[in-house]
């Protein structure tokens, strides 16, 4: 027997109604009030810890009664979803276990479900997409940042010329091309873009002592663009467009990284896998070329002397140091010399 309220669906009026289970019928009794309906025309709602409970009649009359734990013995429609979570809530210890197995199914997705998405994305998405995605960021840019370069036409032409020669003759590096800008606040620095544009600074350019130094700069650019190293990345650090563009199944929503991308260009936010990603893809595109990857240590260090307090800047704040992947660069050039023929073994010095 249990005591509660009786709604009969026309009005808002409470009856108090005591309430007992006779054979295969709830029964319900007040004042004013006398009903008999079978168990399996009725639906009690899931339990919620200690809360009162309802019960649903077919013509929308509803009984509200205190919870109480033999009333899911007469309701044999109750789901077992439900009775498995109310047993766990019950339980603390097992609250517990579920409350870790929560977290850590959080950790690992956003540790490797969500970069696992962003890669999926970023290298599905349509070239005409990601070109506009990079014509957007190069235009931000523009606007904010950079300015038109002061370098001379014929050593822009003949920096773009070396460039073309580092290039592939795959269909996906047709569009791949290289641009310069003044960049006073940024200084000598270069960074790719989604569509295939590398941005060079004058200032680095100025700091060229060989341009082979400038070709081991523009692999290492190669290395992120032909991995989607910069929309993986800040795919990865927004989820929502993670989610949106994985949902909506529409990847053009991830334009809306337009607006996030340049600041996180300028400030060489790549991860440790990413960064060692490029230099290994810069070494491989140098030495199939002839070239000693002797040459991106010898920038790195000349941009490690340039600017000795500026941790912000792209090449020197990225992971892993700086001075590991001089090392890194040098045992590659040492690799590379090996497999030289004997008359061209001091070849990149």
């Amino acid at each position: 027997m249990w005591r509660g309220q009786y709604f009969d669906g026309r009005s808002s009026r409470a009856h108090a109604v005591e309430v007992a289970i006779e054979r295969d019928d709830l029964v319900v009794r007040g004042a004013d009030v006398l009903r008999r309906a079978p168990l399996v025309h009725l639906r009690l709602s899931p339990r919620l810890g200690r809360t009162p409970r309802a019960i649903a009649f077919a013509d929308r009359a509803q009984l509200v009664i205190d919870d109480d734990p033999t009333l899911d013995a007469h309701f044999a429609s109750t789901d077992r979803v439900q009775s498995w979570a109310d047993r766990l809530e019950r339980r603390w210890k097992l609250a517990a276990v579920a409350v870790l197995l929560c977290f850590a199914a959080s950790v690992f997705a956003f540790e490797f479900g969500v970069p696992w998405v962003a890669e999926r994305i970023a290298m599905r998405m349509p070239a005409g997409v990601e070109a506009s995605i990079g014509r957007g960021v190069l235009d931000q840019l523009d606007g904010w940042l950079l300015k038109p370069s002061t370098l001379a036409q014929d050593r822009q032409d003949t920096l773009v010329r070396a460039f073309h020669g580092l290039l592939d003759a795959a269909p996906n590096e047709e569009a791949m091309r290289v641009v310069f800008r003044d960049a006073p606040g940024v200084g000598a620095n270069a960074f790719a873009l989604p569509g295939g544009t590398i941005v060079v600074t004058d200032q680095l350019v100025a700091l060229l002592g060989d341009d082979r130094e400038f070709l081991a700069v523009a692999a290492h650019e190669l290395g992120h663009e032909r991995h989607r190293h910069a929309l993986r990345q800040a795919l990865q650090g927004s989820v929502v467009a993670v989610v949106a563009a994985m949902m909506a199944g529409d990847v053009s929503s991830a334009s809306t990284l337009v607006v996030a991308m340049p600041t996180f260009l300028l400030n060489g936010r790549y991860s440790r896998r990413f960064e060692s990603e490029a230099d290994e893809a810069a070494f491989a595109t140098l030495a199939a070329h002839g070239i000693s990857p002797r040459w991106f240590a010898t920038i790195m260090r000349k941009l490690e002397a340039k600017h000795p307090d500026a941790p912000e800047l792209a090449y020197l704040s990225s992971h892993p140091p700086s001075v590991a992947r001089i090392a890194c660069a040098e045992q590659r050039a040492d690799e590379f010399d090996a497999a030289q023929p004997p008359l061209h073994a001091g070849s990149g010095h």
